[in-house]
């Protein structure tokens, strides 16, 4: 049994410039657009799946009400909660920031934790835990899932198996605005889940 799964990172908000996790701006009009663009270009999905924030949760709303799908909110493919950073553009937080600074963050994500934020370990458990919940339903069907930039890159880490805390796939990963990572998932015989990302 395949499943297929289209995991899209969402575009341009009204905020733009600013390291956004919990913080909450909508898309811009034009991105809004944009994504629904992105969504049209996929196979279509069986249902969608989102994060709550509105830069993902609004377009999947759209599509899914355009398209006559369910769509499901599910908070744990929020991204990353940082803190006091949270809401700060990256010019104010590069030259204001210290003990810790987000060069430092950046670097070493794992032991350095950003101001009354998220850790990474904390953030890495909610995601490996979503997949395991996720992959336990062992399904067939094709599913759109609109999410952030930081929960996609925590995914391929996972994917790949690469070991907390060696290396900072914050930084080896690109996942651009709009970027659409298509992954299959086959279920043995054991219901074990074998995902591969497809090119």
């Amino acid at each position: 049994m395949i499943q297929t799964l289209y995991f899209v990172r969402h575009t341009k908000t009204t905020q733009s410039g600013k390291l956004l996790g919990k913080t909450d701006p909508p898309l811009t009009t034009a991105s809004h657009q944009q994504l629904l663009t992105i969504f049209d270009s996929l196979s279509k999905p069986d249902r969608v799946i989102s994060s709550p924030k509105l830069r993902c949760l609004e377009p999947a709303q759209t599509y899914a009400e355009k398209s006559g799908l369910i769509l499901s909110i599910e908070n744990e493919l929020q991204e990353m909660d940082f803190g006091l950073w949270d809401g700060k553009s990256y010019d104010w937080l590069w030259q204001n920031t210290a003990h810790p600074s987000i060069g430092e963050f950046w670097q070493n994500p794992w032991d350095i934790a950003v101001p009354e934020g998220e850790s990474m370990i904390s953030f890495s458990t909610r995601i490996a835990l979503w997949w395991h919940n996720f992959t336990a339903d062992r399904t067939d069907d094709t599913v759109l899932i609109v999410t952030h930039g930081g929960v996609i890159k925590q995914l391929l880490a996972l994917w790949l198996e690469l070991p907390n805390g060696v290396s900072s796939h914050l930084n080896c990963f690109e996942v651009g605005y709009g970027c659409v990572v298509k992954v299959t998932v086959f279920y043995d015989e054991n219901g074990k889940a074998w995902p591969k990302v497809v090119f």
